[in-house]
Formats: C-alpha cells, sequence, structure tokens
C-alpha cells in the first residue's frame, strides 16, 4: 500500500478510536512519549484485523502495530527471541518489543533500518538478498524457541480451498487450473519433518539488509514448521517479482542460487518444491482483491499457477534413491476424503488439522513397519 498519514476508520481496532481522540501520548502512555511531537505514517493495513505505522517522535523511531485480536503470543516470540540474542548486534536480528498495551491491543517495536530482499532484487543484488534469507533459515535451524502454533502442508492445503475459490471466483479457467494443482498438492503432502521456528510469511519484503547482518520483521503468522516452508515463500515472491519485472528475473535466480548454497543441507529438494508450489498458488489467489490487480492480473496469475504446477509435479516425481529424511506421502481413503474437504469455503478447525496430523503420522508408521 502506499504510506498516507491518514488514520483509518476501524472499530474492530480499538487502539484507533483511542488515537484519534486522545493522541498517541495520551492514549498509550506506555510508550513514554510526554511532549515530543508525533509523526504516524500507515506503512500496512488489513481491514478488520491489524494495522501497522512507522512513528517518528522526536529522536525516537519505532513500529506501532494494532490488531483486532490479542498479540500476547506475538509480544511473547518477541521476549523468547530476545532472551536467545536476536536482539541487538548479532548477524541475524528481529525487532526489540518496546511496550504493549493489552486493552488497546497494541505492539510498540523496535524499527528496524535497511533496504528489503524486494529492494535488493530491484538494485540488482539478488544474490545479496538470497544470502540474507539463507542466513535466517540457518539460523532458525538451531534456535531452541518453541512457541508458536504448528504449520505445515496440511495447513497450506487448506488454505488452497480458499484460493481455488477465490481464483474460480475471478475466472474459470483460473479455478480449473487451481484445482488441478490443488489436487496434485494434495496428493503429494510431504511427510512431517523437524518443527522449526518459522515466520509464516517470509516474503522478500520482510527480509532486511542491515549491512553487517539480516533483519526480519513482521512476525505475527509464526508457528512451528519445516524449514522449507518458509524458504518456499521467499523464493515464491522473489519469482513473482522476476515475473513483474523481466529485466529483472536474473536477480530472482541469482537470489535462489544464493539461499540454495546457502542452505546446503538444510532442506529437502522435493519438500522445498512442493512449499514453493502451495506458496505461488497462495500469491496468485491474492487477485481476489479486485482493487489490487494489476492490469495484467489475469495472465500473471496463470504464469503463477503454470509455474507452482510445474514444482508440484517436480515434488511428485519418485525418487530413484530413498530419502529417509523426507520422503513423500501419497494419501487415499480417508485421509484424502478429508484432505479434500480444503476445497470449500470454509476455513478449516484445529480439530481438523489435528486429524489430518493424525492420519498422516499414522500413515508414516504403516510405511516403516511395511
Amino acid at each position: 500500500m502506499k504510506p498516507t498519514t491518514t488514520l483509518p476508520d476501524d472499530p474492530a481496532l480499538p487502539a484507533l478510536a483511542a488515537i484519534r481522540a486522545l493522541g498517541l501520548a495520551a492514549a498509550i502512555p506506555a510508550l513514554g512519549l510526554d511532549d515530543r511531537p508525533v509523526e504516524l505514517t500507515l506503512r500496512g493495513y488489513t481491514p478488520g484485523s491489524r494495522a501497522t505505522f512507522e512513528v517518528r517522535a522526536g529522536d525516537r523511531h519505532f513500529a506501532l502495530k494494532l490488531y483486532a485480536e490479542d498479540p500476547e503470543s506475538e509480544a511473547e516470540l518477541y521476549e523468547a527471541l530476545a532472551t536467545v540474542g536476536l536482539v541487538g548486534e548479532g548477524p541475524v536480528r528481529v525487532p526489540p518489543l518496546l511496550a504493549r498495551d493489552r486493552t488497546l491491543q497494541v505492539l510498540a517495536i523496535g524499527w528496524l533500518e535497511g533496504p528489503t530482499a524486494q529492494e535488493l532484487l530491484k538494485s540488482r543484488r539478488g544474490a545479496r538478498a538470497g544470502e540474507l534469507a539463507g542466513g535466517w533459515l540457518r539460523c532458525a535451524a538451531a534456535l531452541p524457541v518453541k512457541a508458536g502454533l504448528p504449520l505445515g502442508a496440511a495447513h497450506m492445503v487448506y488454505n488452497a480451498g480458499k484460493e481455488v475459490v477465490q481464483l474460480d471466483a475471478a475466472d474459470r479457467g483460473l479455478g480449473s487450473a487451481a484445482r488441478r494443482l490443488a489436487g496434485i498438492l494434495t496428493q503429494t503432502l510431504p511427510k512431517n519433518g523437524s518443527r522449526r521456528l518459522v515466520h509464516g510469511t517470509f516474503y522478500a519484503r520482510h527480509v532486511l539488509d542491515q549491512a553487517d547482518g539480516v533483519g526480519v520483521i513482521d512476525w505475527q503468522r509464526f508457528g512451528q514448521g519445516p524449514l522449507e516452508l518458509d524458504a518456499g515463500m521467499f523464493l515464491a515472491t522473489t519469482w513473482r517479482y522476476g515475473l513483474d519485472h523481466k529485466p529483472l528475473a536474473v536477480e530472482a535466480a541469482r537470489a535462489e542460487q544464493a539461499l540454495l548454497a546457502g542452505t546446503a543441507g538444510l532442506l529437502d529438494e522435493r519438500v522445498l518444491a512442493w512449499h514453493r508450489a502451495a506458496a505461488l498458488l497462495r500469491l496468485a489467489g491474492k487477485v481476489h482483491v479486485v482493487e489490487r490487480r494489476k492490469e495484467n492480473w489475469l495472465d500473471r496469475a496463470h504464469a503463477l499457477l503454470t509455474e507452482a504446477t510445474r514444482l508440484a509435479e517436480l515434488a511428485a516425481r519418485p525418487d530413484p534413491v530413498a530419502r529417509a529424511e523426507a520422503p513423500a506421502l501419497r494419501l487415499n481413503g480417508a485421509a484424502l476424503e478429508l484432505i479434500l474437504r480444503a476445497l470449500s469455503t470454509r476455513p478449516a478447525t484445529p480439530e481438523e488439522l489435528d486429524q489430518i496430523r493424525k492420519l498422516l503420522d499414522e500413515r508414516k508408521q504403516r510405511d516403516q513397519n511395511a
């Protein structure tokens, strides 16, 4: 979105009314702003859900995140990451938690400077973008932080249901291609491997070059899942950037090469291909927001689905050498029927996701005993 100094009118975000009525300093005394002049710039906004402001107040510079729901788990994550040394001058950094207001459902966090990985692609420094993403993934592989709900292939397949419906509503041809892709993804769910802290929306714009380190921002969708989930989303967003800016496609390829080189031994090739495909489907589904459509939105969405299908077919290809650490799973019967409910308009319940995980674990155990 384009930055603006206008506060949206959104009753789902209780802090907005308080800030409008009292001013930021009085609305959230925990910030300790006193009489400093305050400049608020809206940087991100999802109506009915959340808003992110850049705040400048005298010599202070931070992000203010407003939520419709309690962000306590995100606050606890920032505290946990600070405990393990990711706040400060280390090679991998997250924003520090500065203040919170539980009543207004607000977090204030430090502002990390530096160009995003997306901006690095634009300046023809794709390799650097990939190096930074790889640096986070190496760090995540060793982190002892266990915060967050499970995220993984089952979660992505349930999300695919919404995307299929959205794409079909936008264009029947897109819907047909999305259904085929979702079917491949459903048939080739990778197993649940080791769970690590994952960002959940590891877009190129959430990765910052801080010269002597990498910064990672916007943690509201974090969880516990495979590293391939974050790697797949990062590569999906860089590939999309190359699609939108043809002269920079080579920089997206360089980012991919650098990420893979920097994570050698950490990622399973087929699991990564599966998550890249699922992420591209997710990005393609965003065409349902009509006001954000680009002029060539239909061709663009078809290109995203074509690349996603290529990757999904790669993930489904039988491996000539058994790989004990991450074999693909093929499902049928009750498990497949349950997963196919994803292709509907309603979200999955936690109980249904738990059922899927149990079915996958049971199938894994049968395969090991065979």
